[in-house]
């Protein structure tokens, strides 16, 4: 009887390991997509010649955010929106502050008692007071209490814009 219950425990351990890692790997392959798409919009539209970095924003809308050097030869920023009806924005790397800036302006809040930081990437908002889409930083960090924090900022500036706390 227990070799008959450690069969049954076994076989339903390698059926749930199987459909969490196939459910994993479907989950994944969304995300690369919907990448894939968005590169075949910075590609069709040649907003870059050369892609360095790809990463994905999920806020109130998702971004695709591409890294890399126009025609010009210039550092650009392309944010491709999953949205089609969104518009693609474009920002010359020159245009804003880079993530060296925008941690120092983290540092430099009062506000903020940053303990580690999490992850730090571009994103869009939507901004109220403009009432338009506005490239940001968000950084994620941890807090003196082990709270998360999302503290975002304005990409053109590094200026403090809004921050999220539990």
């Amino acid at each position: 009887m227990k070799k008959w219950l450690l069969v049954i425990f076994v076989v339903l351990l390698i059926l749930v390991s199987w459909r969490a890692i196939s459910i994993y790997k479907s989950t994944l392959n969304v995300k690369l997509d919907e990448q894939e798409k968005a590169m075949s919009r910075v590609q069709q539209e040649e907003l870059l010649q050369t892609v360095n970095e790809v990463t994905t924003y999920y806020g109130t809308s998702a971004y695709h955010v591409f890294n890399g050097i126009d025609q010009t030869g210039e550092n650009t920023i392309v944010w491709v929106p999953e949205d089609p009806k969104k518009q693609i924005l474009i920002r010359k790397q020159s245009d804003g502050v880079n993530k060296d800036e925008a941690l120092s302006k983290l540092d430099n809040n009062p506000t903020t008692n940053v303990k580690e930081i999490r992850s730090i990437k571009l994103g869009v908002e939507w901004d109220e007071t403009t009432e338009s889409d506005r490239p940001i930083w968000e950084i994620i960090y941890l807090d003196q209490t082990d709270r998360i924090t999302y503290y975002r900022s304005f990409f053109s500036t590094g200026d403090y814009w809004k921050i999220i706390k539990p």
